[in-house]
């Protein structure tokens, strides 16, 4: 497997992007094949595969890729970007708005990238997404593990200073749960 996404990222590097992207499948079809878990996966391998196919102009391929890509590390902020970009070239709005607005919840700690999602949320924002209601606004995202961790903590409440809100502490019994189990944790829901 590693002699595989090495040999790709060889190829990719000398310009020889079919032998690439055989590589890049046969990486993932050994990961079918022996059943790795999708915690053990490399998300790596379905991202450069989709990126070569979005330099190639094969969107559907590049959709699948980077949805594999997501799959299989949901907190991947880049995955998720390519993935909106992707979808809203192939011109599914809906699918590119729930992507760009989880990036936009993961960025809001991040003035530029914030800034450059709203600017592509812009357009769409009559775009609406499936199941949300006024009273239900979407889900905090999953994404880059330093950018995410202000998106996905509870708001707080205005009133509240911040010596007062870094006073108050969870009961020793509780173990934080991490973004990836918070998220879970919410779908479940």
């Amino acid at each position: 497997m590693a002699q595989l996404k090495e040999d790709a990222a060889r190829y990719l590097q000398m310009g020889f992007h079919t032998l690439a992207i055989n590589a890049y499948r046969a990486a993932l079809e050994l990961e079918d094949k022996t059943k790795v878990l999708p915690s053990e996966r490399d998300p790596d391998v379905p991202f450069n595969l989709g990126l070569i196919y979005a330099r190639q102009g094969n969107l559907p391929e590049a959709r699948a890729a980077f949805q594999r890509a997501v799959e299989v590390d949901p907190t991947s902020f880049k995955a998720r970007y390519q993935l909106a970009l992707v979808d809203l070239k192939l011109g599914n709005l809906v699918a590119a708005k729930e992507q760009l607005t989880l990036l936009a919840h993961a960025a809001r700690s991040n003035p530029e990238t914030y800034s450059h999602i709203q600017s592509l949320l812009a357009p769409l924002e009559s775009v609406p997404l499936p199941n949300q209601q006024a009273s239900n606004p979407p889900r905090p995202p999953a994404a880059e593990p330093e950018a995410a961790k202000p998106a996905l903590e509870p708001e707080r409440d205005k009133t509240t200073t911040p010596r007062a809100a870094a006073s108050k502490k969870q009961p020793e019994e509780e173990k934080p749960l991490s973004a990836l189990q918070r998220l879970r944790r919410r779908e479940l829901d």
